[in-house]
């Protein structure tokens, strides 16, 4: 049986709930919003939320110097311009950490930093603009010790249970057609 529109209400208010979601409301200039679409496509994005999240955390990362760099004449030009268009952005916890950190680092309202972002890395054009939507890729490397330890660990294994019997050439068909 298919679930009420209540039920999923309620389920997707829970699932947020649990994941320490916050449900931002932004008002943009006109513009913006073409402005974030064209990224979007550049990087191959569907989800809006999506590609302010990956602006978010990339410029959090770099810290206060790169948002200045990117972004401070969108964030003094714009600052008192009326915003209309509207976006919205689920946050969850450590994005909404990200993003208020940003906030405080150039005294400006979620609205006046989202639209910054976007309109600052828009202006770097795709190649450069696609640095800050692209997904984090973790690099994982073994120590040489850790390396190590598997090998012997592993050869153990091996020694303890050497798997499937060998059986020479010339004993396979009389094992075969015992």
């Amino acid at each position: 049986m298919a679930m009420s529109q209540q039920q999923r209400d309620e389920k997707r208010r829970a699932k947020a709930e649990r994941l320490q979601e916050e449900d931002l409301r932004l008002k943009v200039r006109p513009g913006t919003k073409q402005a974030l679409l064209e990224l979007m496509e550049w990087a191959g994005i569907e989800e809006q939320g999506e590609a302010m999240t990956l602006m978010i955390h990339h410029i959090e990362a770099l810290g206060h110097h790169a948002l200045f760099r990117i972004a401070r004449h969108e964030i003094e030009a714009h600052r008192y311009v009326a915003r209309t268009e509207p976006l919205r952005l689920t946050a969850r916890k450590r994005t909404g950490q990200h993003l208020r950190a940003i906030c405080g680092w150039a005294d400006a309202t979620y609205s006046q930093m989202i639209e910054a972002l976007i309109h600052g890395i828009h202006a770097l054009g795709s190649l450069h603009a696609a640095k800050f939507l692209t997904p984090p890729r973790h690099q994982i490397s073994i120590s040489p010790r850790l390396a190590l330890a598997f090998d012997r660990k592993s050869m153990l294994m091996i020694q303890q249970d050497p798997g499937d019997e060998v059986i020479p050439p010339d004993q396979r068909r009389s094992a075969l057609h015992g």
